[in-house]
């Protein structure tokens, strides 16, 4: 590591912290300037490591200076400091993408409007217990389709329970007899081609697109299904990620603050500061509620 100018560096690192909280483009860009300097005192290429590893060096030099800290003086946290430092860079990434990621409900109103001769889409989850849970659908009468493919034998469930992934098709008959073809039949819907996202311990989760016409296998129609089954299974990973973040989260009162304190120093929403939080988690090499205390502690003392 190159010869350390301490009085230079410490202003840097003072200047970073004035910075961060700023979210202006000449800020930014000066933050980065700032950052890039202090990597190139410590040794460190990434912007995090470098002021945590910066802030270190200045610890042990005011320690060599004064003999150790003075009796009754407060002991700086450089671990909320460090946690700090590294929810500022993950806050910068994240304002700096190209746009958010797409959810469930932007990905079945796509399948409506993409796939030829579909009615609309929907994404369920039926469980054993003969309970169902529809995570998205295009409308209101696609989720009482949804409930209905439970019913033995009407609808794509039961082969996607045998063969456990993969796409299945299946073309309802006007004569066919059932509660689920005759209300597919009176939303206009000949054929579902459903495709397997996920096999619970006791559920199924499928990917269905309902079509107007009939399908045959390698069709093209078909094979933008799985295409948009593939993004469905990210978005709903995505999802469930985010609701257990969440149910985790909304169990503590510290978790209120660390939220509100990500909120207001890095300008981002709530939902994606619980993003923010568990990424910090896993790149400090901790666990949620361990970044959550410490966090939110510091903030109340």
């Amino acid at each position: 590591m190159p010869m350390v100018d301490v009085a230079a560096l410490g202003r840097l690192v003072a200047e970073y912290e004035a910075l961060s909280p700023s979210r202006s483009p000449e800020a930014r860009q000066r933050l980065r300037d700032v950052c890039y300097t202090i990597g190139i005192y410590t040794g460190e290429a990434d912007a995090a490591r470098a002021v945590a590893r910066a802030r270190v060096l200045l610890d042990r030099q005011a320690a060599a200076g004064d003999g150790g800290a003075a009796a009754g003086t407060p002991v700086p946290d450089r671990a909320r400091e460090n946690l700090l430092a590294e929810l500022g860079d993950l806050a910068a990434r994240e304002q700096g993408r190209p746009g958010p990621f797409s959810t469930l409900h932007d990905i079945v109103q796509l399948t409506r409007v993409t796939v030829p001769d579909c009615v609309g889409a929907a994404v369920s989850t039926w469980h054993d217990d003969g309970s169902v849970e529809t995570f998205a659908a295009t409308s209101s009468y696609l989720m009482a389709l949804e409930r209905a493919q439970g019913e033995a034998g009407a609808g794509p469930l039961s082969r996607i329970r045998r063969q456990g992934e993969g796409q299945v098709v299946v073309k309802l008959d006007p004569g066919r007899p059932g509660r689920f073809a005759d209300r597919a039949r009176r939303c206009g819907v000949r054929a579902v081609a459903s495709a397997h996202l996920r096999t619970h311990p006791h559920g199924c989760t499928a990917f269905s697109a309902y079509l107007r016409t009939p399908a045959d296998p390698g069709t093209p129609a078909l094979g933008l299904v799985e295409v948009l089954a593939l993004q469905a299974s990210v978005a709903l990973d995505r999802f469930a990620l985010s609701r257990a973040a969440a149910d985790l989260l909304d169990r503590r009162h510290a978790t209120g603050l660390a939220i509100g304190i990500t909120v207001e120093r890095f300008g981002v929403t709530p939902h994606t500061a619980i993003g923010l939080l568990v990424r910090a988690a896993q790149r400090l090499g901790t666990d949620l509620d361990t970044v959550v205390r410490r966090l939110a502690g510091g903030e109340e003392s």
